[in-house]
């Protein structure tokens, strides 16, 4: 429990940023920047970079009120400035900034106090500080640098000036900022969209706002399962400041439908919602943690807490095991609405493919450090080397973590009696029967070695992790002479479609030949031969659209006397298709033809003995003007020529 709870002792109690959601967690790292840039003597300039709507201003704010319990005498001051207001005029920048004297320009009638000025002592936010022009970064670099200033239509001697600069920027810092303004900046505090954080965080964000809005209207606001996985799941493009908005609206129409009713409660559920949405196993057991079995969720005044220490327990038993997890939640919710044995069985069968594949690959797979005793964890160990015994070879480390993760959860929830006896052989998938014997032995060796009553719904994991392993070990290198070339007509069609499947199949598989629009058929042709002799391939399977790229494939095999499989009108799915058999089944292009011809999809093995029959074309004119030179270039270019033969211009 104390990996998740929040470490009180390292700050003080009326420290600001113990209340920002997640100070402990995903923002810890920018907690301490902030921290250390107030507290170094003199204070430190920091840039806030992130997308609109993380809460740049609000974490500046804190940044503030750190300094204020920090202060020993006056209360620094923080200005707010938009830089946006005078991107365009680099004068009144200059006069709103740094002030003026009166006659520093047509108009100043008056001296003008600027807000370095008023900052003087504390701290000046830049707001949207990209929307500087260049000339507007420099003129800060005075104070950067030397901490002093002019006024406007002053040529005396500059003005000293202690402040801070806290700029915030939702744009990428290369593109938007000079370097010489960058690198006078000390401390670089980045802040992660609200999607980029935990699930326990995001629970704590919507329900913090709906704390908000139950303080502002006086009442008890009650939402529903199915609303807060929407909420959870919905696009935020404006990240934390949208998520403020939608619950406000969301609560006002709630507020607006029941105003004829007298009731202490304002309920928001799934009718509020305007598009469904496919909640992740993680989300659904801890929004089910935070329920407890209610269907209804009751939010007020001191709701916030209690969610903290009710988040913090889910999140330990999610980060355990989720399959054990999914499993005990998903069982009980089952029996609890009455679903008869046999049908449990088969839902369960359904789902636990999917959450396995989820729990095995979806979290972080890296070592963690031992957090057992050296002898449970020397015992895990001899229990992996049992598991790779019975495998018949070693396991790679991004299997190795999670299956040792699995194992010390197991302990804890033999110990705490929380895996439901619901096993029958009917739960085992068809496709890993063949691995129940050893998986029965491997339960046999979890008694022995770690002094458990190992249940027997653990052979169902095993038998999942087993076939896993087998089905890893099996994938095909791909041999380096056999090109898998995918093109396509389009600007970036080629190059996305193929970065998309590599990363889905975790190998660079495939690779991207694009067709702009104003590309010819013949430079398509050119950059595709180039790259073939470029990287000597010996084979080739080439993945074409539409139109003349279907003639690639004969051509090719003439040309380089090699073996072409070309599949033409090829779609994502197809893509996909010859992937997997790649990965798995064979890259020898006989055998991989006959297994994509049996699933009905087109392709064609172009050999050069089909080739070397074709016929030929010739050219010729009794114009003596070079005609049947130009028709020979026009119709392939010098890649053409042994399949084109062409009488010389004025020849009978």
């Amino acid at each position: 429990m104390a990996d998740v709870l929040p470490h009180e002792e390292h700050y003080a109690p009326d420290d600001p940023f113990t209340s920002l959601i997640g100070y402990d967690r995903s923002l810890r790292d920018a907690v301490e920047k902030g921290r250390a840039a107030v507290l170094y003597p003199h204070g430190l300039h920091v840039l806030l970079t992130g997308p609109s709507g993380v809460g740049k201003t609000f974490f500046a704010e804190l940044m503030h009120r750190f300094a204020c319990e920090q202060a020993s005498g006056a209360i620094p001051p923080l200005v707010y400035f938009n830089c946006a207001e005078y991107a365009h005029n680099p004068e009144l920048l200059s006069s709103h900034l740094f002030g003026h004297r009166q006659g520093a320009f047509t108009g100043a009638n008056e001296h003008k106090t600027g807000l370095v000025e008023q900052a003087d002592g504390g701290y000046l936010l830049l707001d949207e500080v990209h929307r500087l022009s260049y000339e507007g970064q420099e003129k800060l670099f005075s104070i950067l640098d030397k901490g002093e200033y002019r006024p406007l239509g002053v040529s005396s001697q500059p003005r000293s000036i202690s402040v801070r600069l806290i700029c915030a920027t939702t744009e990428p810092v290369g593109s938007a900022l000079l370097r010489t303004f960058q690198r006078r900046i000390q401390v670089c505090i980045d802040l992660p969209g609200i999607r980029q954080r935990s699930v326990e965080e995001q629970i704590e964000l919507i329900v913090g706002f709906l704390q908000r809005e139950s303080r502002k209207i006086e009442r008890t606001v009650s939402i529903d399962k199915p609303l807060l996985l929407w909420l959870l799941n919905k696009p935020l493009e404006g990240n934390i400041g949208q998520l403020k908005s939608d619950i406000q609206f969301l609560c006002a129409q709630a507020w607006a439908s029941g105003m004829t009713e007298h009731n202490d409660t304002l309920q928001l559920d799934k009718r509020l919602a305007e598009m469904s949405i496919n909640p992740t196993p993680e989300q659904r057991l801890l929004v089910d943690t935070l329920f407890e079995g209610k269907a209804r969720l009751n939010i007020d005044a001191r709701t916030l807490p209690a969610l903290k220490t009710s988040l913090a327990t889910g999140a330990e038993i999610e980060e355990s095991d989720l399959f054990y997890s999914f499993l005990t939640r998903e069982y009980v919710n089952l029996r609890n609405s009455n679903v008869p044995p046999a049908e449990t069985l088969a839902i369960l069968k359904n789902k636990l493919s999917s959450i396995f594949e989820y729990g095995l690959y979806s979290r972080d797979s890296v070592a963690h450090p031992p957090r057992y005793g050296d002898q449970i964890e020397e015992r895990v160990t001899l229990l992996i080397g049992c598991v790779e015994q019975v495998l018949g070879f070693s396991l790679p480390e991004n299997l190795v973590n999670p299956l040792r993760k699995h194992f010390l959860a197991l302990i804890g929830y033999v110990q705490r009696g929380l895996i439901p006896q619901l096993y029958s052989s009917s739960l085992i998938l068809d496709r890993c029967k063949d691995e129940y014997d050893n998986a029965t032995l491997l339960c046999r060796k979890i008694n022995e070695l770690l002094h458990i009553q190992c249940p027997a719904t653990e052979v169902v994991w095993l038998c999942l992790f087993l076939k896993e392993c087998r089905h890893y070990r099996q994938r095909i290198d791909a041999s380096p002479d056999c090109g898998v070339i995918l093109i396509a007509h389009g600007a970036t069609t080629a190059t996305s479609q193929a970065q998309y499947v590599n990363r889905v199949l975790e190998r660079e598989l495939f690779s991207a030949i694009d067709m702009p629009f104003e590309q010819s058929v013949h430079d398509t042709l050119e950059t595709l031969t180039q790259m073939i002799q470029t990287r000597q391939y010996r084979r080739l399977i080439l993945l074409v659209d539409i139109g003349s790229l279907i003639h690639f494939g004969s051509t090719i095999s003439k040309l380089f006397q090699i073996d072409v499989l070309l599949m033409p009108n090829i779609t994502l799915t197809s893509l996909l298709e010859v992937g997997l058999d790649l990965s798995y089944e064979t890259s020898d292009l006989p055998q991989l033809t006959a297994l994509l011809q049996s699933k009905n999809i087109p392709c064609q093995l172009c050999t050069p003995q089909q080739e070397n029959g074709g016929k030929v074309l010739v050219i010729s004119c009794i114009t003596g003007m070079g005609t049947a030179e130009k028709n020979q270039k026009g119709a392939g270019g010098e890649l053409w020529r042994a399949d084109v033969a062409g009488h010389q211009d004025g020849d009978p």
